[in-house]
């Protein structure tokens, strides 16, 4: 069905108005008059503001243009993309872990597998890493992953794969990567994490009140805070360089602890003060129960927001910058970055909503029992998420399914403003097959929320000078149609 009205988005932010225009991508700073006309507020239009109604037109926005026929632009290329292009591997060591985090994935609160004592067999393993490396013919660098549980119940199956993948690896440069709770890194396996360069992922939530609230021992009411700590220190006092190079940290923010006093935390410990952290709330991906964000903390995190923007403008030591929020200033920089290489006049006749990541050639999981799964994140009991075996292969098809979600959910789809920037993919399926498109749409307005929040940060920043690709200030920045 043909649209005839501009396929654009206006925000606002306390230093002026704006469109999103879908089309190209692009944010243009407006005025009222023109925001009020595309808007639909004033129909009574003054001949000035039809004047830059039409330069904008005959600049090449304010396009109708919707995507017609739903289409990964990757799908005819996949195929081959799988035979020659994968490039991670994420083996599921365990499903078995020494802690038993309530908000865990596994934790029996969301619709997917429990913690269980399946682990992987090496055979399984070997026939995994065998995978990977016949069908990375056209990569030079892999990745390997251990996951669980708590991968290191499986260290020396981990001493085994790594082992082997170095043998087989034919000339690539492999590198290991781990996701850990650290309760488990004794002197001997933290050495053996330095020789072979492991890239570590460290969860911690906080100070020993709010870590050891969550991350309890499975065999004893006993926080996991002071051996966690006292691992990471040893990592540290063994190779300042690895630590810095090689050790990041995630941190699961409950809400109800507050936003500062987690940032204080770690910027006050100087174990963490120069890290990296990725920071996330309690996932609501098919959880059976919704979990709510305090206004404090809303509030809170804004102010921290606040903070990393004037440190971005050189107004604020970077010190007193944010730890936490480090992922969304990357996204930001992703999307401006990412807007500008694109370069593009219209959104294709045929094309494919954001979200869906390239299933297998991205990342390949590889479960105990040896399912092939897009990532570790997607609910691994659903039928969808399954795409084929060790034993058997890929399954073609159901890869080019998971590529096309927006078929589920096109009609929604293609008349979203936020099509191009969506950040749904299957990761929000539970295991109930007719549930899919439901599932997708439930996201929605979250994810609109969140793009127009990223919308309005990259136009104020712009606004004061900053320019994304360079990182840095560069003066007054160019708008369009201002008001005097």
């Amino acid at each position: 069905m043909k649209i005839d009205a501009p396929f654009i988005h206006l925000f606002k932010t306390p230093l002026g108005f704006y469109l999103y225009d879908v089309n190209t991508g692009q944010i243009l700073k407006i005025d009222k008059r023109v925001y009020n006309y595309l808007a639909n507020v004033k129909k009574d239009t003054d001949e000035e503001t039809l004047q830059k109604i039409n330069i904008l037109r005959e600049e090449g926005f304010l396009k109708n243009n919707r995507v017609e026929i739903t289409e990964h632009p990757y799908t005819e290329l996949l195929p081959f993309a799988l035979q020659t292009r994968m490039g991670n591997l994420i083996l599921q060591v365990t499903q078995n872990c020494n802690l038993r985090c309530e908000y865990c994935i596994y934790s029996g609160n969301y619709k997917t597998r429990g913690h269980s004592n399946t682990r992987m067999t090496f055979d399984t393993a070997k026939k995994a890493i065998d995978f990977l490396i016949q069908h990375s013919k056209e990569r030079h660098k892999i990745f390997i992953g251990f996951y669980g549980g708590e991968p290191l119940l499986e260290f020396e199956l981990i001493k085994k794969c790594v082992k082997y993948a170095d043998e087989m690896a034919d000339g690539k440069e492999v590198v290991y990567v781990m996701t850990t709770n650290a309760t488990l890194l004794s002197e001997k396996v933290i050495d053996y994490m330095i020789e072979h360069q492991f890239k570590l992922t460290i969860s911690v939530d906080g100070p020993r009140e709010i870590h050891n609230r969550s991350r309890v021992f499975a065999n004893k009411e006993e926080g996991s805070y002071d051996i966690m700590m006292r691992n990471i220190k040893r990592i540290k006092e063994k190779s300042e360089s690895y630590y810095q190079e090689s050790v990041q940290f995630n941190t699961v923010m409950l809400a109800n602890d507050g936003f500062s006093c987690l940032e204080n935390y770690f910027h006050g410990d100087e174990l963490f003060s120069d890290s990296f952290f990725s920071a996330s709330t309690v996932s609501s991906s098919y959880a059976k129960s919704e979990s709510d964000i305090s206004d404090e903390f809303l509030q809170e995190q804004q102010y921290e927001l606040f903070k990393s923007f004037l440190g971005m403008l050189h107004r604020l030591d970077s010190k007193h910058v944010s730890i936490l929020l480090d992922g969304y200033i990357g996204r930001m920089k992703q999307f401006d970055t990412m807007r500008h290489q694109l370069g593009r006049r219209e959104v294709p006749a045929k094309w494919h909503r954001g979200g869906p990541c390239i299933p297998i050639v991205n990342r390949a999981f590889v479960t105990a029992e040896g399912n092939i799964l897009p990532c570790e994140r997607v609910c691994e009991i659903a039928n969808i998420s399954k795409l084929g075996t060790i034993e058997e292969g890929i399954d073609i098809g159901k890869a080019q399914k998971v590529l096309n979600l927006e078929k589920y959910t096109e009609d929604n789809c293609h008349n979203c403003w936020a099509y191009a920037e969506c950040t749904t993919c299957i990761q929000c399926c539970d295991s109930k097959e007719d549930n899919i498109s439901e599932n997708i749409l439930k996201c929605c307005k979250q994810v609109k929320h969140g793009t127009e929040e990223v919308l309005k940060d990259c136009a104020v920043l712009k606004e004061l000078g900053y320019d994304f690709e360079s990182d840095s200030l560069v003066g007054e920045p160019e708008v369009i149609f201002s008001e005097e």
